[in-house]
């Protein structure tokens, strides 16, 4: 290779800002997560795009690595405000590390988490929150590199999974869509978590806006008896298979001060709604915060999913043990 060549390749490389090309991104997650033990949902560009539009998001927080005009390398981190044990911080969710299959095991997926945990410091915030699927490599990765990095890392919750199948059908009868001030009731609900549980995710107008109304896939779900209120909010997803199944995702559990047979038949509206839209599958974290007996009187059993949460605080005291619950989104 000539020297002019080389040049070119180590340019074509450096380290950049994503692009916003989010069909070449999507492409390039899919083939590279498609070796992964466990099935992997797809990401389509339209999730993608909608992930950057959440409030404070940006492609600052989303470093890349380009040969042309070709994504090799992806990562992308976004901001959340949580509650850990009393003490409000601003922090990062890492997520969507992607190097293409012929440039594995070569560093570049070292090298891009460690840029991108560098620009979330350079940005002002107090941590990250890294997840990782139990037996994959990027567990040891992920604590080798804070480890390299001093950055006080804990393994501050497992996160196992409940699912069941559904029959894709139209349901009559799913009661209406949510209204234009779902934000303000979404709101109501959240608020009572964050003084029960140790690690809490604190909401504003706008991202309790994007996530019942504008996100990629939402699905909300609400209950309504005399003065008793709840919701359940998630979003569609398909799977990276070759049917392309459609999965929901069960995010926000909010059941209020519903009674134990409201509750079950909010999971069922839910579920109804998700049929309705062609699901067949739902899948739900246990995180600790909510009662989850209405999902089990639903069907849904215990899968073979499992995921952990590494929980990073630089600025400030950091956290040091296990929590006993999380409400955070999980992706």
């Amino acid at each position: 290779m000539s020297e002019s060549s080389q040049s070119e390749g180590q340019r074509s490389r450096r380290v950049e800002d994503c692009r916003g090309d989010f069909e070449e991104v999507s492409r390039l997650i899919e083939r590279s997560w498609a070796e992964n033990t466990q099935q992997p949902l797809l990401y389509p560009a339209d999730f993608l795009s909608s992930c950057f539009e959440y409030p404070g998001a940006g492609f600052s927080l989303a470093p890349s690595i380009y040969s042309g005009s070709t994504p090799l390398a992806f990562a992308a981190a976004f901001p959340r405000r949580v509650l850990v044990k009393g003490r409000e911080l601003n922090v990062v969710i890492i997520t969507f590390l992607t190097v293409a299959i012929e440039l594995k095991k070569r560093g570049y997926g070292i090298l891009l988490w460690s840029e991108l945990v560098k620009r979330a410091q350079a940005a002002g915030f107090d941590g990250m929150v890294n997840y990782c699927a139990d037996g994959e490599s990027m567990n040891s990765m992920i604590l080798g590199c804070c480890q390299m990095l001093q950055l006080p890392t804990v393994l501050a919750y497992t996160i196992p999974y409940w699912s069941r199948i559904l029959q894709a059908r139209m349901v009559e009868n799913t009661e209406a869509e949510p209204s234009a001030d779902v934000a303000e009731r979404f709101l109501g609900l959240t608020g009572p978590i964050a003084k029960q549980t140790p690690l809490a995710r604190l909401w504003s107008r706008k991202e309790a806006e994007w996530q019942c109304q504008r996100r990629f896939g939402s699905l909300v779900a609400e209950s309504e008896s005399g003065s008793r209120r709840g919701m359940l909010v998630g979003y569609i997803m398909p799977i990276a298979n070759a049917s392309r199944t459609k999965c929901l995702i069960v995010e926000d559990v909010l059941w209020g001060d519903l009674e134990p047979q409201e509750r079950d038949r909010l999971a069922k509206v839910l579920l109804d709604r998700a049929a309705s839209a062609g699901v067949q599958m739902a899948v739900v974290p246990r995180l600790g915060y909510a009662d989850l007996a209405p999902f089990h009187t639903a069907r849904f059993r215990p899968s073979q999913r499992v995921l952990h949460m590494y929980l990073t605080v630089w600025n400030g005291e950091p956290c040091t043990e296990a929590l006993s619950s999380v409400y955070l989104d999980v992706f």
